[in-house]
């Protein structure tokens, strides 16, 4: 079930952020939808949060082959590790390398096309943030990211969320782009200003 925000305006109910209007624009025209609403406590901090999320997501581009950090990081401790063994770091550094460019290769052979995904960027920002929880799964335990109910989160609980945000898309995308963080929170106001 999808969350959505939405504005009431002199024209009616319209998408709170580019993320709610993808979310519309997936519905046929007269298509019935039903949810139960409730008035948010501050929209104006809702639009910033997503407006910030919706530029870091158009200037962040995913990289790294369909290999997660995590595996990465296995391979490079794992090849540390050999190293530090045998006496003479370094040694194998040729060896990785080529077996990251083949297995990116082969992965990219079997998963051509891959989306990139506004949602799932935002769940791996609030996880990069710190705002997550461990769970169990069959394949182990892994990271997944608290929900932003704008129903259940008042602005106390909101502003240290929207600050962690704002910290992560800082230091993994945008401080790439803008000279600084001024810089880049006045972009988002601007991407705001047009919602």
């Amino acid at each position: 079930m999808a969350e959505l925000a939405l504005i009431r305006t002199a024209q009616g109910l319209v998408p709170a952020t580019e993320a709610d209007r993808e979310t519309v624009q997936k519905w046929k025209a007269g298509q019935v939808i039903h949810g139960k609403f409730t008035r948010m406590r501050n929209g104006k901090f809702h639009g910033k949060f997503f407006s910030m999320l919706d530029l870091a997501w158009e200037y962040w581009e995913p990289v790294g082959g369909l290999i997660p950090r995590q595996e990465m990081r296995g391979i490079h401790g794992l090849a540390k590790f050999f190293e530090a063994q045998s006496g003479k770091p370094g040694q194998l550094s040729n060896a990785v390398a080529a077996y990251i460019t083949g297995l990116e290769q082969a992965r990219a052979e079997r998963f051509p096309a891959v989306d990139k995904s506004r949602e799932a960027f935002r769940e791996w920002v609030t996880i990069e943030a710190g705002h997550y929880h461990l769970v169990h799964t069959p394949e182990g335990i892994r990271k997944e990211a608290k929900s932003i109910s704008w129903a259940n989160m008042d602005d106390t609980a909101f502003e240290p969320l929207y600050r962690d945000v704002f910290n992560a898309c800082w230091r993994l995308v945008l401080s790439a782009i803008f000279e600084s963080e001024q810089e880049a929170l006045a972009a988002a106001d601007q991407i705001g200003s047009f919602a």
